[in-house]
Protein backbone atom coordinates (compact mmCIF):
# COMPACT_ATOMS: atom_id res chain seq x y z
CA UNK A 1 0.00 0.00 0.00
CA UNK A 2 2.82 2.32 0.85
CA UNK A 3 4.31 1.57 -2.53
CA UNK A 4 1.04 2.37 -4.23
CA UNK A 5 0.84 5.72 -2.47
CA UNK A 6 4.31 6.56 -3.70
CA UNK A 7 3.42 5.63 -7.27
CA UNK A 8 0.19 7.55 -7.03
CA UNK A 9 2.03 10.57 -5.61
CA UNK A 10 4.75 10.36 -8.27
CA UNK A 11 2.08 10.07 -10.97
CA UNK A 12 0.23 13.09 -9.58
CA UNK A 13 3.44 15.11 -9.50
CA UNK A 14 4.30 14.06 -13.07
CA UNK A 15 0.79 14.98 -14.20
CA UNK A 16 1.04 18.32 -12.44
CA UNK A 17 4.43 19.00 -14.11
CA UNK A 18 3.06 18.04 -17.53
CA UNK A 19 0.06 20.35 -17.05
CA UNK A 20 2.42 23.15 -16.01
CA UNK A 21 4.58 22.63 -19.10
CA UNK A 22 1.48 22.66 -21.28
CA UNK A 23 0.38 25.96 -19.76
CA UNK A 24 3.86 27.41 -20.21
CA UNK A 25 4.03 26.21 -23.82
CA UNK A 26 0.58 27.67 -24.49
CA UNK A 27 1.64 30.99 -22.94
CA UNK A 28 4.57 31.37 -25.35
CA UNK A 29 2.39 30.65 -28.38
CA UNK A 30 1.59 33.93 -30.07
CA UNK A 31 -1.48 35.05 -31.94
CA UNK A 32 -1.21 35.68 -35.68
CA UNK A 33 -1.66 39.42 -35.10
CA UNK A 34 1.24 39.55 -32.68
CA UNK A 35 3.44 37.50 -35.01
CA UNK A 36 2.59 39.89 -37.88
CA UNK A 37 3.32 42.93 -35.71
CA UNK A 38 6.71 41.58 -34.64
CA UNK A 39 7.57 40.56 -38.22
CA UNK A 40 6.63 43.99 -39.55
CA UNK A 41 8.53 45.79 -36.78
CA UNK A 42 11.74 43.81 -37.27
CA UNK A 43 11.48 44.02 -41.08
CA UNK A 44 11.27 47.80 -40.84
CA UNK A 45 14.19 48.08 -38.42
CA UNK A 46 16.78 46.07 -40.36
CA UNK A 47 18.32 46.99 -43.71
CA UNK A 48 18.07 44.35 -46.40
CA UNK A 49 21.34 42.67 -47.42
CA UNK A 50 19.72 42.06 -50.81
CA UNK A 51 18.52 45.61 -51.66
CA UNK A 52 21.06 48.29 -50.67
CA UNK A 53 19.51 51.25 -48.89
CA UNK A 54 16.14 49.54 -48.30
CA UNK A 55 14.72 47.76 -45.29
CA UNK A 56 13.68 44.12 -45.42
CA UNK A 57 10.06 45.31 -45.50
CA UNK A 58 10.65 47.40 -48.66
CA UNK A 59 12.90 44.97 -50.54
CA UNK A 60 11.12 43.09 -53.36
CA UNK A 61 13.82 40.39 -53.60
CA UNK A 62 12.79 36.75 -53.13
CA UNK A 63 15.69 36.40 -50.68
CA UNK A 64 14.22 39.22 -48.60
CA UNK A 65 10.87 37.43 -48.68
CA UNK A 66 12.58 34.31 -47.36
CA UNK A 67 14.19 36.40 -44.59
CA UNK A 68 10.78 37.85 -43.65
CA UNK A 69 9.37 34.31 -43.47
CA UNK A 70 12.24 33.33 -41.17
CA UNK A 71 11.46 36.33 -38.98
CA UNK A 72 7.83 35.23 -38.88
CA UNK A 73 8.84 31.70 -37.87
CA UNK A 74 11.15 33.01 -35.12
CA UNK A 75 8.30 35.18 -33.79
CA UNK A 76 5.94 32.19 -33.89
CA UNK A 77 8.51 30.17 -31.90
CA UNK A 78 8.40 32.75 -29.11
CA UNK A 79 11.36 35.01 -29.83
CA UNK A 80 10.89 38.70 -29.07
CA UNK A 81 11.67 41.49 -31.55
CA UNK A 82 15.06 42.40 -30.00
CA UNK A 83 16.11 38.74 -30.01
CA UNK A 84 15.09 38.30 -33.65
CA UNK A 85 16.87 41.52 -34.60
CA UNK A 86 20.04 40.37 -32.81
CA UNK A 87 19.85 37.01 -34.63
CA UNK A 88 19.53 38.74 -38.02
CA UNK A 89 22.36 41.15 -37.29
CA UNK A 90 24.56 38.24 -36.22
CA UNK A 91 23.68 36.47 -39.46
CA UNK A 92 23.97 39.40 -41.92
CA UNK A 93 26.33 41.76 -40.09
CA UNK A 94 26.08 44.92 -37.99
CA UNK A 95 26.10 47.20 -41.05
CA UNK A 96 22.46 46.25 -41.68
CA UNK A 97 21.29 47.77 -38.40
CA UNK A 98 19.31 50.99 -38.74
CA UNK A 99 20.27 53.87 -36.47
CA UNK A 100 17.87 56.66 -35.63
CA UNK A 101 19.41 60.12 -36.01
CA UNK A 102 20.12 61.93 -32.76
CA UNK A 103 17.35 64.19 -31.46
CA UNK A 104 19.68 67.19 -31.54
CA UNK A 105 20.05 66.86 -35.32
CA UNK A 106 16.29 66.62 -35.71
CA UNK A 107 15.78 69.77 -33.64
CA UNK A 108 18.40 71.62 -35.69
CA UNK A 109 16.62 70.62 -38.88
CA UNK A 110 13.26 71.69 -37.45
CA UNK A 111 14.69 75.05 -36.36
CA UNK A 112 16.17 75.60 -39.82
CA UNK A 113 12.85 74.83 -41.48
CA UNK A 114 11.00 77.25 -39.21
CA UNK A 115 13.56 80.01 -39.81
CA UNK A 116 13.40 79.43 -43.59
CA UNK A 117 9.62 79.60 -43.50
CA UNK A 118 9.73 82.86 -41.52
CA UNK A 119 12.15 84.41 -44.03
CA UNK A 120 9.95 83.29 -46.94
CA UNK A 121 6.83 84.79 -45.34
CA UNK A 122 8.62 88.09 -44.71
CA UNK A 123 9.90 88.17 -48.32
CA UNK A 124 6.41 87.57 -49.70
CA UNK A 125 5.02 90.28 -47.42
CA UNK A 126 7.73 92.73 -48.49
CA UNK A 127 7.15 92.04 -52.20
CA UNK A 128 3.37 92.32 -51.83
CA UNK A 129 3.71 95.62 -49.98
CA UNK A 130 6.10 96.95 -52.61
CA UNK A 131 3.76 95.92 -55.41
CA UNK A 132 0.80 97.53 -53.72
CA UNK A 133 2.73 100.77 -53.24
CA UNK A 134 3.79 100.68 -56.94
CA UNK A 135 0.16 100.24 -57.94
CA UNK A 136 -0.82 103.16 -55.73
CA UNK A 137 1.85 105.34 -57.39
CA UNK A 138 0.56 104.37 -60.84
CA UNK A 139 -2.98 105.16 -59.79
CA UNK A 140 -1.84 108.57 -58.54
CA UNK A 141 -0.10 109.31 -61.88
CA UNK A 142 -3.16 108.18 -63.82
CA UNK A 143 -5.29 110.59 -61.83
CA UNK A 144 -2.96 113.47 -62.72
CA UNK A 145 -2.99 112.72 -66.43
CA UNK A 146 -6.53 111.43 -66.65
CA UNK A 147 -7.80 108.39 -68.51
CA UNK A 148 -8.11 110.31 -71.77
CA UNK A 149 -4.45 111.35 -71.76
CA UNK A 150 -3.34 108.08 -73.34
CA UNK A 151 -6.08 108.26 -75.96
CA UNK A 152 -5.04 111.81 -76.79
CA UNK A 153 -1.40 110.72 -77.16
CA UNK A 154 -2.45 107.89 -79.46
CA UNK A 155 -4.55 110.23 -81.59
CA UNK A 156 -1.67 112.72 -81.91
CA UNK A 157 0.68 109.95 -82.96
CA UNK A 158 -1.75 108.69 -85.57
CA UNK A 159 -2.17 112.21 -86.96
CA UNK A 160 1.62 112.54 -87.26
CA UNK A 161 1.83 109.25 -89.14
CA UNK A 162 -0.98 110.26 -91.50
CA UNK A 163 0.71 113.59 -92.16
CA UNK A 164 3.99 111.89 -93.02
CA UNK A 165 2.20 109.40 -95.26
CA UNK A 166 0.43 112.17 -97.21
CA UNK A 167 3.66 114.02 -97.83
Amino acid sequence: MDRMRRWFGAGAIALWILMGLTVIAGATERSDDEVSRITRQVSQEVYSPYCPGQTLAMCPSSNASTARQEIQQMARNGMDAPEIKRELLDRYGEEFEMHEPPRRDQMTLLGGLIAGLAVAVMAVGFLARRRLSDNDDDADNDDLEGPDAEDRDDDLYLEELRAEYRD
